[in-house]
């Protein structure tokens, strides 16, 4: 399989060729596994919910995050990427003949640039779109020095949480992937979500059973 992917989720795409579906063993033991702790966790997962304002003190008080100031130019980068992708998401038809995502016809050469080109265009409409029409309410949070790095980024008014880490310290990765996991647990869910398997309990019970 040969994938091509974006790192702002509605813009990712794959092209998927010919390949062995057959799962190694260690494989389907991680997903066994995997598949044990998520039935354990929707077993166990009480309502306990928690605003987005409240997620984002949680980050500074407990977990000893700071907030990037919104004028760092890394900031208004990333800022302007995830509000474009929340449009691609959410809101489609603010794009005009450019709403419909596309498809990808065949693994020919030109194809392939032409479908590239179209998704170029595409997120660059979405960016051009003013925010007072269409806005994102957007934190980044850091923790770290320069060889151990973590971050975690909030977005309030569509309850996004995401999370990414680099370092070379023993252990580091595994630590994040707990704090991340604290994260989404405090979020929590609402009696609603539970019932109505909505996104936010779908993702709060990936995210608790993945290790």
């Amino acid at each position: 399989m040969n994938v091509i992917k974006g790192d702002d989720g509605p813009t990712s795409f794959f092209i998927v060729g010919r390949n062995n579906s057959k799962q190694t063993l260690k494989q389907k033991i991680q997903k066994f596994l995997y598949n044990v702790r998520k039935k354990r966790i929707v077993k166990s997962l009480k309502a306990n919910p928690h605003s987005m304002e409240q997620v984002a003190d949680y980050i500074v008080t407990e977990l000893g995050f700071s907030e990037v100031d919104k004028t760092n130019a890394e900031y208004k980068t990333e800022y302007l990427q995830m509000r474009a992708s929340f449009i691609l998401q959410y809101k489609p038809e603010l794009l005009g003949d450019l709403a419909e995502t596309p498809r990808l016809e065949n693994h020919e050469e030109e194809t392939i640039k032409l479908f590239m080109e179209k998704i170029g265009q595409r997120q660059k409409a979405a960016e051009d779109i003013p925010p007072d029409i269409f806005d994102i309410d957007l934190h980044i949070y850091e923790k770290g020095d320069g060889n151990n790095q973590s971050r975690i980024t909030v977005e309030k008014n569509y309850g996004y949480i995401g999370g990414s880490a680099s370092g070379s310290k023993n252990g580091f990765m595994r630590e994040f992937d707990k704090t991340f996991r604290k994260v989404y647990q405090y979020y929590g869910v609402t009696k609603k979500d539970i019932d109505n398997n909505t996104k936010r309990y779908i993702e709060l019970v990936k995210t608790l059973a993945r290790r």
